[in-house]
């Protein structure tokens, strides 16, 4: 056989492995939100409901409507504190776990649990220790006298967002933890020991080194955790269910109410379809501005996987 022919046949094999992942994606990404943009167009309330269509009349009312335009400033607030508060804890601990110490590896393994706990065992779980009259948090509290009365973390709309905020983040600050934490590993040592040479101080490591170098990952994690915070909808619905009143009141939240119950489907897929576009057009904005950082952390990532 020429060169030719194997480069063909890897060629084919290449093909076949990836096509069942191609057809993943275009039965379970590609065609909903087809299915999506096609229900957004009518009158439909309920599924399998008669309907009609109805051109742009969705989207015409929600970009009227004060509490969509409302929930998308929500939404924002959402993804910035999650994304600040989980990058700079994960980076903090990692840092901190990175240094050489007794238990290291135990300390390692067993801090991704918060994140392999599912989601509604999480916010069960929360909701019971922020509990005003049971809750573990507030007994704390009380018995060192922190508090005179009981805090209402899920029930005062001033610190509701931010209760959510700590909940979710305690799910996936050990998984960007880990993240980190392998790209610390990719940090060359005899940087740090040429720098201890000269006299360098742990600050000035950090900056002239440690975050060089993890700056691809930061710039990676912060569009993941962007994608991700936009779409936590399980722990806001579970814990306070976009409330109280509508101080939690995220897009997902509110699509999914105006959705089943509020009988309006087609409006709500619309708001969805919406809030989609808005995500893409982030996600190709913030990769073009920071396309560099991409290019080396995707280097950095295949070097950690050989």
């Amino acid at each position: 056989m020429t060169k030719q022919d194997f480069r063909s046949r890897d060629a084919r094999l290449g093909f076949l492995l990836v096509l069942p992942a191609v057809v993943l994606v275009i039965l379970v990404v590609i065609l909903p939100i087809i299915s999506g943009i096609q229900i957004s167009f009518t009158s439909q309330r309920v599924v399998g409901s008669e309907y009609e269509f109805i051109g742009l009349k969705n989207y015409f009312e929600l970009f009227e409507d004060k509490q969509f335009i409302a929930s998308l400033g929500k939404s924002a607030i959402w993804v910035l504190a999650n994304g600040f508060f989980q990058t700079l804890a994960a980076l903090l601990i990692a840092l901190l776990i990175n240094q050489p110490f007794r238990g290291q590896n135990f300390v390692r393994t067993w801090i991704i649990l918060p994140w392999a706990v599912p989601a509604a065992v999480t916010a069960i779980l929360w909701r019971w220790m922020f509990d005003a009259s049971s809750g573990i948090v507030n007994t704390t509290m009380k018995g060192m006298d922190l508090v005179q009365k009981p805090v209402l973390f899920l029930a005062n709309p001033d610190i509701a967002g931010m209760s959510l905020t700590f909940v979710n983040s305690w799910r996936y600050i050990p998984f960007l933890t880990i993240i980190f934490l392998a790209s610390l590993a990719s940090v060359p040592e005899e940087e740090y020991e040429a720098a201890k040479v000269d006299g360098a101080t742990p600050w000035l490591q950090f900056k002239s080194i440690t975050f060089p170098n993890l700056l691809p990952t930061l710039t990676v994690l912060g569009l993941v955790g962007t994608l991700w915070a936009s779409n936590v909808f399980d722990i806001i619905w579970m814990m306070t269910r976009g409330g109280p009143g509508d101080a939690t009141t995220t897009v997902p939240v509110l699509m999914y109410d105006m959705a089943f119950y509020g009988y309006n489907i087609s409006k709500a897929t619309a708001g969805a379809i919406i809030f989609l576009f808005i995500l893409i057009i982030f996600a190709f904005v913030f990769i073009f501005a920071n396309r560099k950082q991409f290019v080396i952390a995707s280097d950095t990532f295949q070097d950690l996987s050989k």
